[in-house]
């Protein structure tokens, strides 16, 4: 399964959720190769921090448009059970490979109306490109979440009205996510049993779950 994390806005935690997501497809005895296409070089900044410490997954850096023949035949090669697509933080030919590429798209977004109007534009992509691709799959994920607030149900309700499709997990605003990527790590590593791996681990079935 090809998976694209992709959004127009920076900062939505792209990154973070495909670095953390991987770590534990990995710890289910998943191949997983992560792929980082974007530009500024985000998780492989985060493999570089990390250091020494082993990593049960593969990160590669593909930061042009030829990821949409390299990556299937990677994947057909090494036999990647998943592979993981950190994308790039505009809509270019670099996305438009990623989404024709993809099985599924995960759209990492705050729970704010700038963040909504930002994703507009992939979700216009992807339902073009559902004209070749009919079976692609797509699913808003809400990051960066306070809790007990209402904006995030008012942003959900507003999705659900306007034919949008999510997670219903949501990963909320915590230090633990800062913390972990500082050092390169995933939030399971800092604490196997804390409300942020919880938070990824119920991602990762969902996302698992759509594998089939």
């Amino acid at each position: 399964m090809i998976i694209s994390f992709l959004n127009q806005k920076g900062g939505v935690g792209k990154t973070t959720i495909s670095t953390n997501v991987a770590y534990a497809l990995s710890q289910r005895g998943f191949k997983v190769l992560l792929v980082d296409s974007d530009p500024q070089h985000s998780a492989s900044d985060w493999v570089s921090v990390r250091g020494d410490k082993e990593l049960p997954f593969t990160v590669v850096g593909i930061s042009n448009a030829s990821l949409r023949q390299q990556i299937p035949r990677m994947q057909e090669q090494d036999g990647y059970d998943f592979v993981l697509i950190d994308g790039a933080p505009r809509m270019t030919d670099l996305s438009r490979a990623a989404i024709i590429v993809s099985d599924l798209i995960v759209m990492p977004m705050r729970p704010s109306g700038f963040d909504i109007w930002a994703t507009e534009e992939l979700k216009t992509l992807v339902e073009e490109a559902r004209i070749f691709k009919p079976e692609l799959m797509t699913a808003v994920c809400l990051n960066a979440v306070v809790n007990n607030t209402k904006l995030a149900k008012e942003v959900m309700a507003d999705m659900e009205d306007n034919d949008w499709s999510f997670f219903e997990t949501t990963i909320t605003q915590r230090v633990a996510f800062s913390n972990a990527s500082t050092q390169g790590l995933a939030v399971m590593e800092l604490d196997s049993n804390s409300v942020a791996t919880k938070e990824i681990e119920n991602l990762t079935d969902e996302i698992v779950a759509l594998k089939g």
